[in-house]
This record gives structure tokens, C-alpha cells and sequence, in this order.
């Protein structure tokens, strides 16, 4: 109460000053109006009416000496403001230039420079070919201990989530910078993927992996090469089932992935993909995720989506092995693959800020 009656109190000046000048534009109209045929009328009005497109800098300036409240202001002269005076209780009025005034002599303008905060400088690593990538492709052979070139796909990030464990990556992929330090700034994106059907897993491979290999890749019976890109534009086609492009080519008569939805949708996650297939795609990723999305049987959620373990009911308690909520570890992600650019209004960034994704979303 106390701030709005200072704030009525400060602020009178510019309510009388908007009230003289009303009085004075009015009765220029009435003037007009009275008289149209009046010499010069138009121009009498527009001079009443029109102010100064700008002032000198002694106008704006100069030492302004009468500035303090006085009872000879111009409303006073005026008895509809004179009433409304009268009955606030105000005697005076001030200049409205003194605010202005004041404002023009304290503010300072801040000065704003934008300074790109970049990436401290690190040493590229150098690529290499395992053997044990060679044996996979010319005999099958897959072995994922600790010695091997093939490492969880989401490994580069942490190892904190359950994620699927048929996806991989090689060493060289997942290494792009030396000294072991932290490859957060420079992911790899995902372009060449191999599929191992005998073994049932997909193994991501770097740029140099995929043309040292290509000529063997050619004549391998245990290995499929297929080119992907995450789909980051609504207008996209999807390659998400891995047949826009294989070497050597798919047979036809068998499906070697078919053991690849599952899997596809956790991988497109890594590599930043923004836009899902359809609707199912997108209810089949909340189910793996633990999250409530489209699902209506859970009753208990947290406040980013995530539905716990015990709360699970349906397909998700069958296919979510997901103990922890995986949301900000996916928000990083993405953060990360998009580079600062906003994803908000695309399916990830809806699912993400827990927004619900409709059969409208996947139209073009």
C-alpha cells in the first residue's frame, strides 16, 4: 500500500502534464471544428498538435532552474484537473522534466560484447585399424572384453544408465582427441554403422575404419556397412532402419535386421537425432526410457516424466531396464550435438521437457 501511494505521489507531475496537454489539443480540435473554413485553419490545428521531432543538446542539457514543486502549475489553472487535486490532497506539482532529467544524468548504458567462450585447444588422436576390427569383418569373430577394440556406444559419456547391449562402438570412434581427455566438445557424429547379425549388435566405426575396411566389407558374408544420419529436420527422410544405403547389399530373401528396432532407437539418441519415425516410434522410445510419454497406466511420475520401477505397469515394465531417470543425461546430449542451437519445439525437445507428442507432430 505504501509503494503504490509513493508511486501515485511521484508519478502526479506526468498525469497533470498529459492532462494540460489533452486540454490544449482539445480545444485546437474544437477550434477547428467550429470554424473549418478559417484561414490557415489546418495549419493552426497540426501546430497545436505536433511536437518537436527532436531538441537541442542545450534543450536536453542545460541547467534547468525551475524545476521544483510549485502551486502555479498549469493544471491547477484547469477545474477538472483543480477538482481531482483537491480531492488527492496536492498543493503542488513538479516539473515532469525532473525524472527525466535525473534519468538522463544517472543511468549509464551498458555496453555488451559478446565473447564466444570456445574450447580449450587439444591434440586430434590419430586413427587406427584393429586387427580384431579386420577379424570381425572377415570371419565374424566379436569379442567385447576389456582388451578389445569394441567399446559400449554411450561409454564416451559415462556408463551410469542401462542402456542396450547390442550397441557398440570402436575405440577409434569413440577417441577423437588425445591424452584421454574428455570427449565431451568433440563427439563423432554417427554416419557408418556395422551390422553383425550372428551376433546380434551394431558397431559404429569412424570415417577412416569405414575406407580402410570397404574393400573387405565388399566381399564379407558376417557384416552388413550401411550409412546413417541422424534426422535433425522435420523434412528428413529417415535412414533409421538402416536400408538407404548397405554394403554389400541386403539380401532378399532373409531379414538380417530384424533384431535392429530396439537397439536403432537407443542409437539415433546418441547421435543427436531430433525427429522420430511416427507415433509409435515415439511411444516405443518412452517405454524404453521410462518415460511417461504416451503411456496412461502409470500413476506415480517424477516431475521430469521418469516413472520409477515399482510404478511401472504394461509394456514398460517388460522393456524399460532403466533404474535412474536419463533425462539430464540426454539433455547434455543433446546439448552437446546441437552446439548451443535450441531443440525445444522438435520431438526430442518435447519429450525431454515433458510435452506431450501428437499424431499432428508427424505430419509434414
Amino acid at each position: 500500500m505504501w509503494q503504490t501511494c509513493e508511486h501515485i505521489q511521484r508519478y502526479l507531475p506526468h498525469w497533470a502534464q498529459q492532462g494540460v496537454e489533452y486540454k490544449h489539443r482539445n480545444d485546437a480540435w474544437t477550434l477547428h471544428e467550429s470554424d473549418r473554413s478559417a484561414p490557415n485553419a489546418l495549419d493552426i490545428l497540426r501546430s497545436s498538435w505536433e511536437e518537436p521531432d527532436a531538441r537541442t543538446l542545450e534543450e536536453m542539457y542545460e541547467e534547468q532552474p525551475n524545476l521544483q514543486a510549485t502551486s502555479n502549475h498549469l493544471a491547477f489553472q484547469l477545474p477538472h484537473l483543480r477538482n481531482r487535486l483537491d480531492y488527492l490532497g496536492v498543493t503542488e506539482l513538479g516539473d515532469s522534466k525532473t525524472d527525466e532529467e535525473q534519468e538522463r544524468q544517472v543511468a549509464k548504458e551498458a555496453e555488451i560484447e559478446r565473447q564466444r567462450e570456445l574450447p580449450p585447444k587439444v591434440q586430434p588422436a590419430t586413427s587406427s585399424l584393429h586387427q580384431a576390427v579386420k577379424a570381425l569383418v572377415e570371419s565374424g569373430e566379436f569379442n567385447s572384453n576389456a582388451q578389445s577394440p569394441f567399446v559400449p556406444l554411450f561409454s564416451p559419456l559415462g556408463n551410469k544408465y542401462k542402456w542396450s547391449t547390442a550397441l557398440f562402438s570402436t575405440r577409434d570412434f569413440a577417441t577423437t582427441i588425445r591424452d584421454g581427455a574428455s570427449v565431451g566438445d568433440f563427439l563423432r557424429p554417427v554416419n557408418w554403422i556395422l551390422s553383425v547379425p550372428q551376433h546380434r549388435v551394431l558397431v559404429v566405426i569412424s570415417p577412416f575404419e569405414a575406407n580402410q575396411l570397404l574393400p573387405m566389407i565388399w566381399k564379407s558374408k558376417h557384416v552388413h556397412l550401411h550409412i546413417y544420419t541422424s534426422r535433425v529436420n522435420k523434412t528428413m527422410k529417415s535412414t533409421e532402419d538402416l536400408r538407404f544405403f548397405s554394403v554389400p547389399p541386403l539380401p532378399a530373401l532373409s531379414d538380417p535386421l530384424v533384431f535392429i528396432p530396439g537397439p536403432m532407437l537407443q542409437l539415433s539418441l546418441w547421435a543427436g537425432q531430433l525427429y522420430l519415425k511416427d507415433l509409435e516410434t515415439y511411444k516405443q522410445l518412452c517405454r524404453l526410457l521410462g518415460l511417461i510419454g504416451a503411456e496412461s497406466g502409470p500413476s506415480m511420475w517424477d516431475s521430469d516424466g521418469f516413472v520409477k520401477p515399482e510404478n511401472r505397469t504394461g509394456e514398460m515394465k517388460k522393456q524399460c531396464q532403466m533404474d535412474m531417470s536419463p533425462v539430464i543425461f540426454l539433455k547434455e546430449l543433446f546439448s552437446l550435438r546441437r552446439k548451443g542451437m535450441g531443440y525445444a519445439p522438435t520431438h526430442m525437445g518435447k519429450i525431454l521437457d515433458v510435452k506431450p507428442v501428437e499424431q499432428k507432430d508427424f505430419e509434414q
